[in-house]
């Protein structure tokens, strides 16, 4: 047992260093897709993606903050509970549930104008990512030639 646990420990630099080749790996691949999509930029490419990680690193933050206050718990969840019911009943009941017991799948209408349009902006504040963001700033901020 000993032996074992000895072992473990002289593993881990190995361990710790196949972590950061993985990572340094994942980050080049992520660079160079990047660079193929805004056209041969490293540079730009290399801000966007370190733009997109640190702001992985605020939605993290986010949801540390959102987790320690009840408040702002209630808050979010009163604000994602509709659409989350709303999936639900689309999923569970129109396409699974009532195909079982009836036979045919069930109907529930789109919703539409701007309800619709403040369940975008809602879900996408709640549950969005910074890829959307990069690429937005991306588009907005390109300089013109």
């Amino acid at each position: 047992m000993l032996t074992a646990i000895l072992a473990f420990f002289q593993a881990i630099p190995a361990i710790t260093g196949s972590i950061n080749n993985f990572v340094s790996k994942y980050y080049d691949a992520k660079v160079q897709i990047t660079t193929a999509r805004i056209g041969g930029n490293v540079d730009v490419a290399k801000a966007l993606v370190s733009g997109v990680v640190a702001e992985g690193g605020v939605r993290v933050e986010f949801l540390k903050a959102v987790s320690q206050s009840k408040f702002l718990m209630v808050l979010v969840g009163g604000f994602a509970l509709p659409w989350i019911a709303y999936e639900w009943k689309v999923v569970l009941w129109d396409n699974m549930l009532c195909l079982s017991i009836y036979g045919v799948t069930g109907f529930t209408p789109t919703i539409k104008g701007l309800v619709a349009d403040w369940a975008g902006v809602i879900l996408a504040g709640i549950f969005g990512t910074g890829s959307v963001m990069a690429v937005g700033q991306m588009f907005f901020n390109r300089k013109q030639s």
